[in-house]
C-alpha cells in the first residue's frame, strides 16, 4: 500500500494563541482566563474560583475572523465569595472590553447587548457558534437562586463585537 502525506501543507492554519485575561475597566473587572474543554455533563468546565474565567479552547479565539469567542465564570462561590463577573449585568451597550492573549496582543470589543435568560431556554448551539460575525460572549450565572438544586436559574450573557483597530 503506498504511503500518502497526511500533512495539511499550505492549508495549515497557525496555532491558536489562547486568551489569558479579560478586562472591563468601567466595571472593575480584570480576570485571568484558563483554556478549558467540557466537564462530565457536557457544559464548559469552569474553575472553582470565580476570579478565574474559562475560555472554550475548541472554539474561536478573539482573533478569529468569525464565530463566537466564549468566556465564562462562576458568579460566586461559598468558598471564594462573589466573583468579578457578578458585575456583568451592569454592562450597557457601548461598554468596552479588552482581551489579552498569551503572546501579549490585545483585542478590543464593545458590548452590543446584555441578556438574562433562563438556562433551559438558551440555545447553546447559537452561543457557541463558530460561524457568522466575530463576537465575544461573556457568561455567568444570574437571576434567582434555586435552593433546591443549588444553582442559579438563569445566565447573564454579554455579547460584544470587535472594535476596529484605529
Amino acid at each position: 500500500m503506498p504511503l500518502s502525506d497526511a500533512s495539511l501543507g499550505a492549508a495549515a492554519t497557525a496555532p491558536t494563541v489562547p486568551p489569558v485575561r479579560v478586562e472591563v475597566p468601567s466595571l472593575g473587572i480584570d480576570i485571568s482566563i484558563a483554556a478549558e474543554s467540557v466537564d462530565d455533563t457536557g457544559a464548559l468546565a469552569l474553575p472553582e474560583n470565580p476570579d478565574v474565567a474559562s475560555w472554550y479552547r475548541w472554539g474561536p479565539s478573539p482573533w478569529n475572523p468569525e464565530g463566537a469567542t466564549v468566556i465564562a465564570s462562576h458568579v460566586d462561590s461559598l468558598e471564594y465569595g462573589l466573583g468579578q463577573f457578578a458585575r456583568l449585568p451592569d454592562a450597557t451597550a457601548g461598554t468596552r472590553i479588552s482581551v489579552t492573549a498569551a503572546d501579549g496582543r490585545v483585542a478590543d470589543f464593545e458590548v452590543q447587548h446584555v441578556d438574562l435568560a433562563e438556562k433551559d431556554g438558551i440555545d447553546w448551539g447559537q452561543v457557541f457558534d463558530r460561524e457568522g460575525p466575530a463576537r465575544l460572549v461573556l457568561i455567568t450565572c444570574g437571576g434567582e437562586f434555586d435552593y433546591d438544586t443549588g444553582h442559579y436559574r438563569s445566565n447573564v450573557i454579554v455579547t460584544a463585537v470587535p472594535v476596529p483597530a484605529a
